[in-house]
């Protein structure tokens, strides 16, 4: 310990002595650490920590699987009590759906937000009420009176942590409920965050027609029971199902399947995550080139001190323990930089993230992000101590003590540094390639036309609505009054209502062609709309007539299909006056209780996007916001679109115009038709950003380490300059023979990285849209950018080289 101690005295003083080196050394690894840091805190919030559940390993989540290799990560509510009912491998089966309603009353209620869950959500997260009890089995049923547990904050803001709330009744959505729990503090829900304010039961009322795979299912595994015996239990149970109810599969119906947490809620993203970390591992690679070239040069200045602590009785080991105390040293004052720098960037990454990150609110430094840190920083000083330390045994002991040490192993570093500049110049091809292609790939998709017209469209989004808006009509007599308001503020152009926004998602229902028994089956996306909706949007109208005033009434029933839907279901025909039944196939109703009569078509319009840019326009059927049905989203508030003339400010107008209507209102959200569009494409947004970034951070740290290279060759070969130039060569002779000396280890790393960025940006196939992996103009203008950029960080020092007086030099020699 005491040599520790003096090592690590003899560090510090020697790394103040060299203030330049140190600080430039540290901030380089700072930037890459801090980097690495950032995105392992997203990869270890939304990948690796474990669920904020007691024995998070024998939670399981339960989808439909198909021959195809696909899973439905949902599956019916009749099938969802049936593998509760049968399944015998689970200590419960649950499913839940987040409710956002108010509670109390009053003129503008609390908005709060919780969930809706089957009477097993406690066992299965394996959570108990801090004050009062669960649900009871028969709690969940049809019928049952309503009850509610509510969370620990909204116990306290609201009912002064008094525990005689339970047994008290509080109105959720304008319905009394009886109080018979209150959930443990901090209990968190990562499947809907947010939605933790309250957990009513959910009542199903399963019914084998209902065809809609809407129940997220999550089931706990009894003690002991592995994942193999549970999915052997699972096949019996959907082998049981399929011989009891054989008009409930089809062919391509494998039965239930488990699932992650990450395959439902990460998806793709889990990908995307790991490449991130991928990139940024080389920008800290590029940052330990620089630093390692620091230290060779460092250890060339410090040969004598070498040879001194040799010739005086200092063995390998003695001198590597020495260089590995500084090099180490130096690497935990950049990790502490490097956790500044980390918490900054998580703040940033979070902005940039998109919308449905999920387990935001996990993302942050905890121990396992700072062990990480740790463990880089340990291994970056391991790294470059031991490069430094194998040229401080290379030093010829009686030329050091005689003072020339300059020369001794020049050849070899030499060799080394243009290793590094190779090095450097393959890992910036890579990450720039990989930039390069998702940037394209993010331009391609901005250029894609989302059916309409986005520019002056102003989006009022209703999050929810008051409790007594329970019914299609009474939506519709809102939505009536409030866009006659609308229309008369000044700067409207028009207005409309929809159940949904373009790029916002979609309703899916099944749909049958009336008197066509042969036409293809499908669930088609179905929209509400108020007329003026397609005037507003400027979606095209491509046959027949668009909705008008008289289609308020719900007799006759009409409809408007998009141009796919048409040339899907009405090949070379005019599918005017046609008739489609919705809801039905084949004369059997799919959907309980939906009660709709066939449509005529009038109209068909162009196609818009309803699921992303990138996603081909589906089969789409419009409808009159007056006739949907009671019961359906659909039919509940959805949103406005506003369009304004001459960049007219009319948001505090139009909220006016809600609030004089209904106080009580929810604040709605105002978003231009644009934000929305590049809502749609916030994932894509966030890759091409951040790995533009990266790819940034790695071109400047790489013009850096080749200057730095070349400037330190120029240093050590004054003297041979100045002989050159005394037998007569000229300037521009001396600049040319450092700058190809110079570029000749960067051309073979770009050709390596050319190589690398092949192999690897297959990587990144999932994730372009519209440009190939080996896109030709990106692996051509990656490596003409780096070299010219190279080119240019070599040109400085050997312009300066070329300024050299031989005389000058010569004398010194």
């Amino acid at each position: 310990m005491e040599t520790l101690f003096s090592d690590l005295r003899y560090a510090v003083r020697t790394l103040v002595k060299s203030p330049g080196f140190t600080l430039a050394a540290m901030l380089t690894l700072a930037l890459g650490i801090g980097a690495n840091t950032a995105v392992f805190s997203v990869v270890n919030g939304v990948l690796l920590r474990p669920l904020p559940y007691p024995e998070p390993d024998r939670l399981v989540y339960l989808g439909w699987e198909w021959n195809s290799g696909g899973v439905n990560s949902t599956v019916t509510a009749y099938t969802y009590e049936y593998i509760r009912e049968h399944a015998r491998v689970f200590d419960g089966v649950s499913t839940e759906r987040g409710w956002a309603t108010e509670l109390g009353e009053g003129a503008v209620p609390d908005e709060v937000r919780g969930l809706r869950a089957t009477a097993d959500f406690f066992r299965v997260n394996g959570i108990a009420p801090a004050l009062g009890r669960a649900f009871l089995p028969e709690e969940d049923r049809p019928g049952a009176p309503p009850v509610v547990v509510l969370s620990d904050g909204v116990w306290r803001t609201r009912f002064d942590a008094d525990p005689a709330v339970l047994g008290r009744t509080v109105r959720l959505g304008g319905v009394p409920h009886a109080v018979v729990g209150v959930m443990p503090p901090g209990f968190r829900f990562p499947e809907a965050p947010g939605y933790t304010d309250f957990v009513v039961p959910f009542r199903l009322d399963p019914d084998p027609r209902d065809k809609g795979q809407n129940y997220q299912v999550r089931a706990r595994l009894r003690p002991g029971v592995t994942l193999e015996q549970a999915r052997a239990d699972l096949a019996a149970v959907s082998a049981r199902f399929r011989e009891e109810h054989p008009e409930l599969m089809g062919e391509s119906e494998v039965g239930v399947a488990i699932l992650g947490y990450q395959d439902i809620f990460v998806g793709g993203l889990e990908r995307t995550l790991w490449i991130l970390l991928g990139a940024v591992g080389f920008v800290l690679l590029i940052a330990c080139v620089n630093v390692a070239n620091l230290m060779l040069a460092r250890a060339t200045s410090r040969q004598r001190e070498m040879a001194v602590r040799a010739a005086i009785g200092a063995g390998r080991g003695r001198i590597v323990r020495q260089l590995l105390t500084e090099s180490v040293l130096l690497a935990l004052g950049a990790a502490a930089l490097g956790l500044v720098v980390g918490e900054w960037s998580v703040d940033g990454l979070l902005a940039l993230a998109p919308s449905g990150l999920p387990r935001m609110e996990e993302i942050g430094l905890d121990g396992r992000v700072l062990g990480f840190t740790l463990a880089v920083a340990l291994a970056t000083g391991i790294a470059f101590g031991l490069t430094a330390a194998a040229h401080a045994f290379r030093v010829d002991l009686s030329g050091a003590l005689r003072g020339g040490a300059r020369r001794t192993g020049e050849r070899s570093r030499r060799r080394v540094r243009s290793l590094f500049a190779a090095s450097e110049a393959a890992l910036a091809v890579v990450l720039l390639t990989g930039a390069g292609l998702l940037i394209t790939s993010f331009f391609e998709l901005r250029s894609v036309s989302a059916g309409f017209e986005p520019e002056g469209v102003l989006a009022v989004e209703f999050r929810r609505t008051p409790a007594e808006y329970g019914t299609a009509a009474r939506v519709w007599q809102f939505e009536r009054q409030v866009l006659e308001r609308i229309r008369a503020i000044p700067g409207v152009v028009s207005a409309a209502a929809t159940s949904t926004l373009p790029l916002q998602g979609q309703y899916n229902f099944p749909m049958t062609v009336v008197g066509r028994p042969d036409a293809t089956f499908g669930a088609v996306q179905w929209r509400g709309i108020t007329p003026g909706y397609f005037e507003t949007l400027r979606i095209p109208l491509v046959r027949g007539r668009a909705f008008t005033a008289r289609d308020d009434d719900r007799m006759p029933p009409v409809v408007i299909v998009n141009e796919t839907f048409a040339r899907k279901y009405f090949p070379g025909q005019n599918p005017i006056g046609q008739r489609i039944d919705i809801g039905t196939y084949q004369g059997k109703e799919l959907i309980p209780g939906f009660d709709d009569p066939p449509r005529e078509i009038v109209g068909v319009v162009g196609d818009v996007h309803g699921l992303g840019l990138d996603r081909a326009p589906s089969e789409t059927m419009y409808i009159p916001r007056a006739q949907a049905p009671d019961g359906w989203a659909v039919a509940a508030l959805g949103a406005i679109a506003v369009r304004v003339q001459g960049g007219a400010v009319v948001g505090p107008a139009v909220l006016d115009a809600i609030r004089a209507l209904e106080p009580r209102m929810p604040l709605p959200r105002f978003r231009s038709m644009p934000e929305v569009i590049g809502a749609s494409v916030a994932q894509e947004r966030f890759n091409a950003v951040l790995l533009g970034l990266f790819a940034g951070l790695a071109l400047v740290l790489t013009a850096i380490g080749i200057y730095g290279i070349v400037s330190y060759t120029v240093r050590q070969r004054t003297g041979e300059i100045g002989i050159r130039m005394a037998l007569g060569a000229r300037r521009d002779e001396v600049v040319r023979l450092f700058v190809r000396q110079g570029m000749v280890p960067v051309a073979i790393g770009l050709g390596i990285g050319i190589v690398a960025a092949f192999a690897l940006t297959r990587l990144i196939e999932s994730l372009l849209y519209g440009v190939s992996p080996t896109d030709p103009v990106t692996f051509a203008a990656v490596p003409i950018a780096l070299a010219a950029v190279a080119a240019f960080a070599t040109y400085l020092p050997a312009r300066r080289a070329a300024t050299v007086d031989p005389m000058v030099v010569l004398r010194e020699e």
